[in-house]
């Protein structure tokens, strides 16, 4: 390979990072803003409330990515065109069946809340959730999508469309007496629309029927992908329900504002996390050195910027900053800023080995990965609020997040010892597998549609 293509190959993984990275600071922006308009119109209450909801959100959202699209990015990322499309119909079908089932049992807790607590803040964000939550499981299967393809200027263009509608609806109803509903609604409504027009981008047609048989063909990376996404959502949703029990809605109100302050880092982790997996699955193509450096790059470089960011949250924002971003509830997040921004930092470690794990399609370990990671996340998270509530929870969290590290840079050395130790024949037989699992899977949900 000459100079010329290695230089053109970099910049060609530069520009698609590029708008991973651009599309989720897009989609941040939504989020955070729609955070700031709560916590302004309802205090840390309604912020908790929403912080709630927004991790139900994350539980469904990571079932669906875990049963659709992760495995769509780990075998149709170097695909042929007429494949990845077929796959994608798939996909994005069994995206809105878990939405929708997703949604329902989001609506039945929202309404148990109502009867044990009338008028329950947390009890209307879900009812609110559950409605709306199979447009954001379609709107998002677009992303990998996309992704996938090499494509992510149009999942910059989807994402922007929701942003917008967003905004739009968020700024002509500030004097209207919005609730933790209505903003909800808003949130997923116009998100729905933003995956109407994913159809339209795509020109492909979400499939359900042909469900079965992607979930059939894929099950081997499907199953322990679920088990790993359910555990890192458990694992936050349990965190949250530790502050609350200990400190209350408004302590967990604190810790989401000092995460949202973190939120320019979550949205580059995010960014560059959506198109990690495709890049890894490329960069193996051209060996395990390659994918070696660029998992080695891309935690490296987010880690940096993890902590670049916190530096100036630490020095600037106490001028006035986190005052007028957060409210009343910024002299509380203020405490818990320095432990989030080392958890931030420390998470960033985890992008490369996690990409670099599923692109060798070794769900297996990034499935015990998770597993020994959420676990010390949760049970340091858990000492923590017993002795020092908030404060406790953060600072437990951040110990349990540098531990991890370990746990998944060891894995990926021994999963990259493993596939060089049998090369050729072994990346071989690997190819051969996805490809032959690949072409397995067209046939069956073509079948089943």
């Amino acid at each position: 390979m000459t100079g010329a293509h290695v230089r053109e190959g970099r910049r060609g993984v530069a520009r698609r990072l590029g708008w991973g990275i651009a599309d989720q600071a897009v989609s941040s922006v939504g989020n955070f803003l729609l955070g700031v308009f709560v916590a302004r119109l309802l205090g840390a209450t309604g912020l908790g409330a929403l912080g709630l909801a927004f991790l139900a959100y994350s539980v469904v959202l990571n079932c669906s990515r875990a049963l659709s699209t992760d495995a769509l990015m780990v075998r149709f990322s170097v695909s042929v065109d007429t494949d990845r499309r077929q796959a994608v119909a798939a996909a994005s079908g069994v995206a809105v069946l878990v939405g929708i089932a997703g949604g329902l049992v989001c609506v039945l807790l929202g309404l148990v809340l109502r009867l044990v607590t009338p008028g329950s803040e947390p009890g209307a964000a879900f009812v609110a959730l559950g409605i709306v939550l199979p447009g954001l499981t379609l709107q998002d299967s677009w992303r990998s999508a996309f992704f996938a393809a090499g494509q992510g200027v149009k999942t910059f263009v989807n994402d922007s469309l929701w942003t917008i509608l967003l905004l739009t609806v968020l700024f002509f109803g500030r004097n209207l007496n919005f609730g933790i509903t209505a903003a909800l609604l808003t949130f997923g409504g116009t998100a729905a629309i933003a995956g109407v027009y994913g159809i339209r981008q795509a020109g492909v047609l979400p499939r359900p029927a042909g469900a079965i048989g992607w979930l059939r063909s894929h099950s081997d990376l499907g199953l322990r992908f679920l088990v790993e996404n359910v555990v890192l959502g458990a694992g936050g949703q349990i965190r949250t329900l530790i502050v609350a029990a200990s400190g209350g809605l408004a302590a967990a109100g604190a810790i989401r504002g000092a995460e949202m302050l973190i939120g320019p880092v979550a949205a580059l982790l995010m960014g560059v996390g959506q198109v990690a997996v495709p890049e890894a699955a490329r960069a193996l193509s051209r060996g395990p050195q390659a994918l070696w450096k660029l998992c080695a790059a891309l935690s490296g470089g987010l880690s940096t910027i993890a902590v670049s960011w916190g530096v100036v949250i630490l020095v600037v924002f106490p001028l006035g900053i986190g005052e007028l971003v957060l409210g009343s509830v910024w002299p509380d997040a203020r405490a818990l800023v320095l432990g989030v921004v080392i958890s931030a930092a420390a998470g960033c470690l985890y992008v490369g080995p996690s990409a670099g794990l599923r692109a060798l399609g070794r769900a297996d370990k990034t499935m015990q990965s998770q597993i020994v990671a959420t676990s010390m996340f949760v049970v340091l998270a858990a000492v923590g609020g017993v002795f020092w509530e908030a404060q406790g929870v953060v600072w437990g969290s951040a110990v349990a997040s540098v531990l991890g590290i370990g746990v998944w840079w060891s894995r990926l050395v021994t999963a990259r010892r493993e596939h060089v130790a049998t090369a050729p024949e072994g990346a071989a037989q690997e190819g051969a597998a996805q490809e032959g699992a690949a072409q397995e899977g067209t046939a069956a949900w073509e079948t089943s549609a």
